[in-house]
């Protein structure tokens, strides 16, 4: 064995990651045959499944479905190898333990909040990044040339693999690097969602040059700018990152948002709808994000029982276990 293979083999267990060396390796620890591993490298391109979703600004979304071979072995992959690995700290999206309220937290109590939107995100992602990422954790070049064909589609990132959003994180490392460089010595705050980057400062001047700075840093990482989806919100405007609405002191779902899901709980009770599936899964979303909006609802729950006794809607919304619900004024 060369000096060079055993400095690999040290760096991958030093990570703690499987150790491949050959195609029967990767196999063996995902208990298929050496045959199929070959097939779903070779034929990854064949393996998906195309279709259009709709945006929210009236363009088209590419969505990639891996086959449920594919989708298994690039699930073996997040697992095993992809989630062992650190993304940076100003990363809050697909990381483990991480939501969008740890996105939006650090910026509460900033004067104005700058968001920005990538274009394209995973496509913009080419196969060569993804390739770097396996070759530098210590795997030769057949074996991260082998990775990279099961988690890439026609040489990018696929928008609808489970390995996706981890490799773009792990890809983004210098991005995240090289904009936290910047702004951290300014006092400015930067955190990042997926492709929602949002830095926020006290000063309308700090964000106009940090504006101007990170343009340049992201055409130089290979990525584009979504200007049609950027903001810049100040005193006199509504402060919001990923959906959330930052206050003074807070971040919740906002008032419009929270009036909303009343007028869905009262439709439940006067039996003008019955969806309870779906208010049932925006009560867990606020409970996850919103802890004293929540308990708010859950009054105003508790009111609308009383009011229609017969009605048995109380009973098929439900509580997350793990809160004690105290009544708060609505």
């Amino acid at each position: 064995m060369s000096s060079s293979s055993s400095e690999k083999i040290f760096q991958l267990k030093n990570f703690g990651l499987p150790l491949i060396r050959a195609v029967d390796d990767l196999a063996e620890h995902t208990r298929i045959s050496p045959q199929l591993v070959r097939y779903l490298s070779y034929r990854a391109n064949f393996l998906y499944k195309r279709h259009e979703l709709p945006k929210r600004d009236g363009t088209m979304r590419l969505i990639a479905q891996p086959s449920r071979e594919l989708k298994a072995m690039q699930a073996w992959i997040l697992r095993n190898i992809l989630n062992k690995l650190s993304s940076s700290e100003n990363c809050k999206g697909f990381e483990l333990g991480c939501s969008i309220l740890d996105n939006a937290a650090p910026h509460v109590g900033a004067n104005f909040i700058l968001n920005v939107d990538l274009k394209d995100f995973f496509p913009s992602i080419i196969a060569s990044k993804v390739y770097g990422i396996f070759s530098t954790i210590g795997y030769s070049k057949k074996i991260a040339a082998l990775l990279t064909n099961l988690t890439t589609f026609e040489g990018r990132l696929p928008q609808g693999a489970p390995t996706s959003p981890k490799l773009a994180n792990l890809i983004c490392l210098k991005l995240d690097a090289r904009i936290q460089g910047y702004s951290g010595p300014r006092g400015l705050v930067y955190t990042r969602y997926a492709d929602d980057i949002s830095i926020s400062a006290q000063t309308i001047k700090k964000l106009m040059n940090a504006r101007s700075v990170l343009g340049k840093i992201i055409s130089s990482e290979g990525l584009m700018i979504n200007h049609r989806k950027t903001s810049l919100q100040g005193t006199m405007r509504r402060k919001e990152i990923t959906g959330l609405v930052l206050t003074e002191n807070r971040v919740g779902i906002g008032r419009a948002s929270a009036r909303k899901i009343r007028a869905k709980i009262f439709h439940l009770f006067t039996e003008k709808s019955a969806d309870f599936y779906h208010v049932n899964g925006l009560l867990a979303y606020v409970h996850s994000v919103d802890k004293t909006t929540y308990k708010k609802l859950w009054h105003y729950i508790d009111q609308l029982n009383s009011r229609f006794p017969s009605s048995s809607a109380a009973q098929q919304l439900h509580r997350p276990r793990s809160i004690l619900v105290v009544a708060v004024p609505a």
